[in-house]
């Protein structure tokens, strides 16, 4: 004797279609419903006196017609939701597990529960035929409406008749008709992304307490070849006291703890001030730093207009450093912000300094030996301690801390030249200010959103295209007190870091991804 063997899906499909099924009728009592959750717990739906109304939606997260609506499908659901409406959707294709269906909904951001019919007696209950396809039924378990969403006229389809049941009105049209997709031939399984991703936040002082020194300012970051995150800035009794020094401390790779900041540079006859450390070409580590050259002793705050810029570097990973070394005519000179490389593969520095008697702003190029650093055009007046990027069109992008107003200056020409500053929407204390381009083109900006005397709060604010218009302001800091001088990087994992004053005692560490600042929140 012959024996065939049957594949399971087949038999179901070869069942569902053999068994004539009659679809309820409006004015029909549904009765109780029985189907399963995503994780296998069997369920029996009877209580539609607990609402309003109550929709069925058989669905298929395969079928492209369900695709097609479930947005508007979900925007109703959103819309009468706290008017008592329910919505259940239900899946009659056994090959859709409870890992698929879930997946389908979190990931199209669906807010009303999804059951499984694995043997199709749902389906056969209502005469369900095709996905999606809706019926709507009042508090007494009758059907009131079935057929498809009805197109965007609201005074016909399922939002007409949900409409004129909250109402307590007859419904005009009860029925419409239904098209999508035959409910046993949903189709293949469909990748279906998920686009609220995933969000990662960290925060962090990096040290609580150095023995003998009170204050700090200015940090700088920066990522090292190896991953390793560096912090750098500049602390002593008050600020330009004759003990200021550079401390530096290391986020290792992976790691959750910082460590024990370390004194690298110091000097009480001519402290080091403002410093920048950045990874350089040749896999090199580099610190550039102000050294304050003015005459001792001087009044707490001053001597920041008769500073040096000096360099040193490493080569590997900032464990160990070279001698220090002087930059030719600089003096006067200060940095802050981290360089930025040009379309052109030239490393730009941006720096505060003087010119014929007048203060602003310029870039410091590294040439190709890797040691000698040239002069862009000056940015005459307009403010201080630029913070500069490429545009997509390759111009460059300078804003300047300025009060009230962050002031903003333009080169096409790769620095130059650059246009005459003008005063931007943005508000600025007179306190230093950082900006960065993510991979994903999004300018970030950290600022103090005040035009006040104060340096709080401490916010962080965005552009879509290329710094013509700033929006989506999310805010790190509100307290009182000081928090402010950042410092931002995007690591070669796609995180981003900034550092920044916290209150003088300390210095911050926020970590996040590009997430954080694009999901607001998650459907729920």
């Amino acid at each position: 004797m012959l024996r065939f063997t049957i594949p399971a899906l087949l038999l179901a499909a070869i069942l569902f279609c053999s068994e004539p099924s009659v679809a309820l009728d409006v004015g029909d009592a549904v009765g109780p419903v029985r189907f399963e959750t995503l994780d296998g717990q069997a369920r029996t739906m009877d209580n539609y006196g607990e609402r309003v109304g109550t929709v069925v939606v058989f669905l298929s997260a395969r079928c492209e017609a369900t695709a097609a609506q479930i947005a508007d499908i979900s925007a109703i659901y959103e819309k009468y939701r706290i008017g008592e409406v329910l919505f259940v959707g239900v899946c009659s294709n056994p090959a859709e597990d409870g890992e698929e269906l879930r997946a389908f909904t979190q990931n199209l951001g669906l807010r009303f529960p999804i059951h499984r019919d694995v043997d199709g007696s749902t389906a056969k209950q209502f005469g369900a035929r095709v996905t999606p396809e809706l019926f709507l039924i009042d508090p007494k378990g009758i059907v009131q409406y079935h057929g498809g969403l009805g197109g965007k006229d609201e005074q016909v389809g399922l939002e007409a008749a949900i409409k004129a049941l909250l109402a307590g009105k007859p419904i005009a049209q009860t029925s419409t008709p239904v098209n999508g997709t035959p409910i046993n031939q949903p189709g293949m399984k469909r990748d279906i992304p998920d686009p609220y991703g995933t969000i990662s936040f960290s925060s962090e002082l990096i040290f609580t307490k150095i023995p003998g020194v009170a204050v700090h300012h200015c940090s700088t970051v920066a990522e090292a070849p190896n991953g390793d995150i560096l912090c750098l800035w500049y602390a002593g009794s008050y600020e330009s006291a004759d003990d200021q020094a550079l401390y530096l401390a290391r986020l290792e790779k992976g790691g959750c703890r910082w460590s024990v900041p370390e004194r690298l540079v110091w000097n009480p006859a001519q402290p080091p001030g403002n410093a920048v450390v950045f990874r350089a070409p040749g896999d090199r580590m580099v610190i550039i730093w102000g050294r304050m050259e003015s005459s001792r002793p001087i009044r707490r705050g001053s001597g920041w207009g008769q500073c040096r810029l000096m360099v040193r570097s490493s080569t590997d990973n900032g464990r160990t450093w070279s001698a220090d070394e002087e930059l030719p005519d600089s003096f006067g000179s200060l940095p802050r912000n981290v360089p930025l490389t040009l379309d052109n593969g030239t490393l730009a520095l941006p720096v505060s300094g003087e010119a014929d008697e007048t203060h602003g702003s310029f870039l410091l190029y590294l040439q190709a030996d890797g040691k000698t650093w040239t002069r862009s055009g000056f940015v005459r007046g307009g403010g201080g301690q630029p913070t500069v990027i490429q545009r997509d069109n390759g111009e460059l992008l300078c804003l300047m801390r300025h009060q009230p107003r962050i002031m903003q200056s333009v080169s096409t020409d790769r620095g130059a030249t650059w246009s005459k500053p003008i005063a931007t929407d943005l508000k600025n204390p007179d306190s230093g200010i950082a900006m960065t381009k993510l991979k994903s083109g999004r300018l970030v900006l950290v600022f103090n959103d005040t035009d006040q005397d104060d340096r709080t709060p401490f916010n962080i604010i965005q552009s879509h295209d290329d710094g013509a218009t700033w929006t989506d302001m999310r805010t790190l800091e509100a307290d009182w007190g000081e928090f402010s001088y950042p410092s931002i990087i995007q690591a070669s994992d796609g995180m981003i870091h900034i550092t920044y004053t916290y209150r003088r005692y300390s210095i911050k560490h926020v970590a996040f991804d590009e997430g954080w600042l694009t999901h607001l929140e998650r459907p729920n």
